[in-house]
């Protein structure tokens, strides 16, 4: 019975980690000239894939380990949205809007100040996702470590 709940840890976590990937290379594309919406990369913690996994079934993670290391796991992926938002800001206007434009969800005029202000965020968001997606690695390691006995406390 503890393979598999033990299986299904790992299972959420690669999922996890394949949203997170995707939407980076969302926010990549965004960056290099490719249409995205505003809506392709949800801005909040909580709505993103990754973020709807950790703070549902990834809060299993506080039970396995300290919750400094959990902590350490929600800081990256928070200081990822926050590094995001200045990405989406050049590119989106975040002002009061026509309803017209909303609508439309037109993206705004990017000065070349404003492309290379973006390649640097964009630079700093592959260093936070690197970080993220390396926490995520080492605690997927652990649990595959972990005697799978210890998961039946868990049921």
């Amino acid at each position: 019975m503890g393979r598999d709940i033990k299986s299904e840890i790992l299972k959420n976590i690669r999922t996890a980690r394949r949203s997170h990937v995707q939407w980076v290379d969302r926010a990549k594309s965004l960056v290099h000239g490719l249409k995205i919406t505003k809506d392709q990369n949800p801005l909040k913690v909580t709505t993103c894939e990754f973020g709807t996994w950790f703070y549902c079934d990834g809060q299993i993670l506080l039970s396995i380990f300290k919750e400094d290391a959990v902590k350490a796991l929600e800081d990256k992926h928070t200081e990822l949205h926050d590094v995001y938002m200045k990405i989406f800001k050049i590119y989106f206007d975040t002002s009061n809007c026509s309803l017209w434009s909303k609508i439309m969800k037109k993206r705004k005029r990017v000065s070349k100040t404003e492309e290379a202000a973006a390649i640097i965020h964009l630079k700093e968001l592959e260093e936070v996702s690197n970080a993220l997606v390396s926490f995520l690695n080492i605690i997927e390691k652990k649990i595959t470590s972990i005697d799978e006995a210890k998961f039946e406390q868990f049921l």
